[in-house]
């Protein structure tokens, strides 16, 4: 089993677009995989099919039946350590990974995180030690193609580097934002040329089942596939 935890520099930068796109290229070759998000806030109260959460967005095209529900869907749409103690609850990261792990019949998991690396989870409790906690093969680093996203990148990289070295280094995927600026289409190539990131994949403004998306997707399964066997060598 493979385990693909998805991590990003910000909120609303496009880690479930990259995730849908993930588990949907899988399941196109007939992988068996589950689409997880265990802790998501702004999920309704009562459920309707009208309202797509991350996580019901995950399981739709998951091939691997997928738990209902999560471990933690809060109602309210602010920071996940927030939502949770607004309930008179914590976040128990032991809680999260013992349902994760109830998956671990699939072949690949595709787990997304809430908020950024370094959102708070509770008192001295980050995405960063439930990344860690998630024991992940391959880390995948969402951020958004707009101005600031040099300075993100860099500091999240850094922040991981100091934090928590011995998860494996993440392979970053570059969403366009929702409107352009003067610096989106630059970045990529800036990240690379200023050496804040050896390398990259950049995703498309389209469905996640569209094709030009999938084909990246793919591009991101091949290149963490490489990543694997250059550092078991």
């Amino acid at each position: 089993m493979s385990r693909i935890v998805v991590i990003g520099t910000g909120t609303g930068v496009g880690k479930t677009h990259a995730g849908v796109a993930l588990v949907s290229a899988l399941a196109s070759a007939r992988v068996s995989v589950a689409g997880l998000k265990p802790i998501e806030s702004g999920v309704p109260a009562t459920p309707s099919p009208a309202i797509t959460t991350d996580a019901s967005a995950l399981a739709a095209f998951s091939t691997f039946h997928v738990k209902h529900p999560p471990p933690y869907a809060l109602p309210d749409p602010v920071s996940p350590h927030l939502a949770a103690r607004r309930l008179g609850m914590g976040i128990d990261l032991g809680r999260v990974t013992e349902w994760v792990d109830a998956h671990a019949c699939a072949e690949v998991l595709v787990i997304e995180t809430a908020g950024a690396l370094l959102s708070p989870l509770g008192s001295g409790l980050f995405n960063l030690d439930l990344a860690r906690a998630l024991r992940p093969d391959h880390l995948l680093l969402v951020a958004s193609d707009r101005l600031g996203v040099l300075h993100d990148v860099a500091v999240t990289l850094h922040a991981m580097r100091t934090m928590a070295p011995d998860p494996p280094a993440p392979l970053l995927v570059l969403q366009p934002p929702a409107v352009a600026d003067a610096s989106t289409g630059t970045n990529a190539e800036e990240l690379v040329e200023l050496k804040i990131v050896p390398g990259l994949v950049v995703f498309p403004r389209a469905e996640p089942t569209a094709e030009e998306t999938r084909a990246a997707a793919k591009l991101v399964l091949s290149t963490l596939a490489l990543q694997g066997e250059t550092q078991k060598a």
